[in-house]
C-alpha cells in the first residue's frame, strides 16, 4: 500500500533467455478498452479489495481478500458483488495479504508478501466447491526467500496449468519478476530466482485461465503480456483506481479490477 507512483511498462531484465517480441499492433488496447463498471461491492467488511481471483469451477463467482490487517479470510462474491459466502483459514500467516491467484487443481493460494522483507510466505488452500461461510481447516503454507535482499510485493501470479507462481515486486527502481521453483516444498525455505525487470509501482498480476496472457496493474495502467519479457498491451484506468490493487481475468477472458475502500465498484473490459 506504500510507494504509489505511476506504472511504467516491464522491461527484459539481464536474463539471456528472456527474448522480445514484436510490438502490438497501435490498435491492439482497443480489445482491452474502456474499462466500465461492472456492480458495487455491497458488504462492508471488504474494505480493502488487494486481492482477487476467479473460481475455477464453472460459475461466475469472484474471490476477494482484504490488504494488512485483514487476517488469514477471504469472501466469494457474485457477479453482482453480492457476497456468497466468507471463508476463514485459521493458522496461516497473514503479516500482509497482497494478492491472491487460483491455480491447477482447483486451488486458490495467497501472497503474504507486503512488505520489505527477504522471507515471505504464500498460503495454498483447496477452493471450496459449495460456497458456505465456514473455517478452512487445512492449508498448506509455503515459505521463499529472495536472492537478492528484501523486497516490499503486491503482485503475485500462477500458472492455471503447472501451478508454477511469479512474485512482482514494487518499488520506484529495481523491481522484478520472481519465479519460484517449480515444486515447492512445505519444509525449508524455496528460493526464488530473479527473471526479469518490472516497472515500477505494480500492485496486482494474474494469468489468464489458458495461460496465454498475463496482466500486470498499477494505480494509472494495466498491462497485458503474451510472455514475460515481452512487449504489452497497455491501457489507461478509471481515475477511481488511483488506488486500486486487485484484478483478475475472469472465466471469459475480460479483466476484472477492485480499487480500495468500502463499497468500491468492481470494473471490467469488454
Amino acid at each position: 500500500m506504500d510507494q504509489r507512483k505511476p506504472l511504467v511498462p516491464l522491461v527484459v531484465g539481464a536474463v539471456g533467455a528472456l527474448l522480445m517480441v514484436g510490438a502490438p499492433p497501435a490498435d491492439a488496447a482497443t480489445r482491452w478498452e474502456p474499462v466500465t463498471k461492472m456492480c458495487r461491492v455491497k458488504d462492508t467488511r471488504i474494505t480493502e479489495n488487494s486481492g482477487m481471483s476467479r473460481s475455477t469451477y464453472p460459475r461466475r463467482t469472484l474471490f476477494v481478500h482484504n490488504d494488512s490487517g485483514g487476517g488469514p479470510q477471504f469472501f466469494a462474491i457474485s457477479a453482482r458483488c453480492k457476497t456468497q459466502a466468507v471463508f476463514d483459514v485459521p493458522g496461516a500467516p497473514a503479516k500482509d495479504w497482497e494478492d491472491m491467484d487460483s491455480g491447477p487443481g482447483h486451488t486458490l493460494w495467497f501472497g503474504d508478501i507486503g512488505g520489505d522483507r527477504a522471507e515471505v510466505n504464500v498460503v495454498r488452500v483447496n477452493e471450496p466447491k459449495k460456497l458456505r461461510s465456514r473455517a478452512i481447516t487445512h492449508h498448506k503454507t509455503y515459505r521463499l526467500r529472495y536472492p537478492d535482499g528484501a523486497h516490499n510485493a503486491e503482485a503475485m501470479m500462477v500458472r492455471p496449468k503447472s501451478g508454477r507462481l511469479y512474485i512482482i515486486t514494487k518499488a520506484p527502481s529495481g523491481a522484478g519478476i520472481y519465479r519460484a521453483p517449480k515444486v515447492l516444498k512445505t519444509r525449508g525455505v524455496n528460493k526464488l530466482t530473479r527473471v526479469a525487470a518490472a516497472g515500477q509501482g505494480l500492485s496486482g498480476a494474474d494469468y489468464a485461465r489458458d495461460g496465454r496472457l498475463f496482466v500486470l496493474r498499477g494505480y494509472h495502467m494495466a498491462f497485458v503480456y503474451k510472455k514475460i519479457g515481452g512487449e504489452p498491451v497497455k491501457f489507461r484506468l478509471p481515475e477511481p483506481h488511483k488506488f486500486g490493487e486487485a484484478v483478475t481475468f475472469d472465466r471469459s477472458g475480460r479483466l476484472v479490477f477492485g480499487a480500495e475502500g468500502v463499497r468500491q465498484w468492481l470494473w471490467r473490459t469488454p
